[in-house]
């Protein structure tokens, strides 16, 4: 009997960032409507066929459907648990894509959900979590659309093909419009078969929120604005990328809403998030330059400051403001996130964005830094914050006024955002696209 045994642990966390940020390729997309049965062969020779079903649009299967590869389920509190005979357990609540994998957090694609008198879990689970946690004991054959069990052959299977799934045309997608009221560019010229990738640009503060303010009057929130709204512009000429503003105007967005709006823009996509800072230092007023910081702990009080000046709007918030924490996972999930390796991919855009600012900015370049910046904290997908120079430093707060400057910032975190998706593509180079 083959004996389960998990990935070494640097291995799993690469995994699980692999599954919060969508990079894993949907084991059903691009069938017209998914696959009508899953294939599963036991180590005693017996094939068993599954029903794929699409109640929620896309594809799942019942739970119970798990216990001939071992696993049972139970309920306790509204909460699901499935238990496999080696003792690993997996616990999740219906109607969230958040999970506990042997009490590892996980973001998956797509959320658990009740129908009728069962639970039913994405297809997800069983054809990506199995074989990446365990791949001695579970492999998935894509072609056949069959899961070898615990060292059962492909060979043992009835390899018949399945009936071929419905066709029908499938309804465009209606294009999505960024808050300030632009249209964005969707899948139009994008690749077939693939849906664009998503770029989620946050020009930082605004409305009420003014950020840091010069010496010369010039607000930060307008430097963000006018550099952000330059870089949608510029990426839009991609007809492979969709962009999204968190805000087109002086609009005021708490910042725990920015995070959450581009998770739930970018789905299972593969998609970026940049938000857009100036920086201050009025007791050092021949301070300079541009740096691009990560998701981390501070390790400076540079960076403690920086991050401290950032997280300030949060006091101008209401509490209504702040979206109550309904799933107990996700504080766990938010917290982990520091510690995976979507901080690593986050590291390498900054380190990206840095290179390009460097092209043209008069500034020295101050280097990839770290905080603790809650904008960016719930964004499930590599973050980072660009603060393109210093408004307390009198000759740079005129070049943040400038357009040209403006257009340049914009093109040279454009060039950043592309040189990433090419070298870093979604299922660690399996040529399912870019990242």
């Amino acid at each position: 009997m083959t004996v389960l045994r998990p990935l070494p642990g640097f291995l799993c966390g690469l995994l699980l960032l692999l599954l919060a940020a969508g990079m894993l390729p949907d084991p059903v997309q691009g069938q017209a409507n998914g696959p009508q049965d899953l294939r599963m062969v036991l180590p005693d020779g017996r094939t068993l066929t599954v029903d794929v079903e699409r109640h929620r649009g896309f594809a799942s299967i019942p739970a119970g459907a798990l216990d001939d590869l071992g696993w049972s389920g139970a309920e306790d509190g509204g909460r699901f648990q499935l238990t496999h005979r080696t003792g690993v357990e997996l616990r999740f609540n219906p109607g969230s894509p958040y999970l506990e994998w042997d009490r590892r957090p996980i973001q998956m694609v797509h959320a658990p959900y009740r129908f009728g008198d069962d639970v039913y879990v994405p297809l997800q689970l069983v054809v990506d979590l199995l074989p990446g946690f365990f791949p001695a004991a579970y492999e998935w054959d894509g072609e056949n659309r069959i899961l070898q069990v615990e060292g059962a052959s492909i060979s043992d299977a009835d390899l018949t093909p399945a009936d071929p799934p419905e066709t029908g045309a499938a309804q465009p997608a209606e294009s999505p419009i960024t808050p300030g009221g632009e249209p964005a560019r969707a899948d139009e010229g994008a690749e077939a078969g693939r849906a664009p990738r998503i770029v989620v640009i946050d020009p930082g503060h605004g409305g009420r929120d003014t950020g840091a303010v010069g010496p010369g009057g010039l607000e930060e929130k307008e430097v963000a604005l006018a550099v952000g709204l330059a870089l949608a512009q510029v990426l839009r000429e991609d007809p492979d990328i969709e962009v999204r503003l968190t805000r087109g105007d002086d609009e005021f967005i708490p910042l725990w809403d920015r995070g959450a709006r581009a998770t739930e823009w970018k789905g299972d996509r593969p998609g970026l998030f940049l938000s857009i800072h100036a920086n201050a230092l009025p007791d050092r007023p021949d301070v300079r330059g541009f740096e691009t910081y990560f998701l981390s702990e501070a390790r400076t009080e540079h960076e403690e400051r920086v991050a401290a000046a950032e997280n300030a709007p949060l006091r101008l918030e209401r509490s209504e403001d702040t979206p109550p924490v309904d799933d107990p996972l996700l504080a766990e999930i938010i917290r982990d996130l520091r510690t995976f390796d979507h901080q690593h991919w986050s590291a390498l855009l900054a380190e990206k964005v840095q290179e390009e600012m460097g092209r043209f900015h008069p500034g020295p370049d101050r280097g990839v830094k770290q905080g603790p910046f809650a904008v960016i904290t719930n964004s499930m997908m590599p973050s980072v914050l660009i603060e393109v120079g210093f408004l307390t430093h009198r000759e740079e707060e005129r070049l943040l006024t400038r357009p040209e400057f403006h257009q340049e910032s914009a093109e040279a975190i454009a060039r950043s955002v592309r040189r990433f998706f090419q070298r870093y593509p979604p299922g660690s180079g399996s040529g399912e696209g870019g990242w």
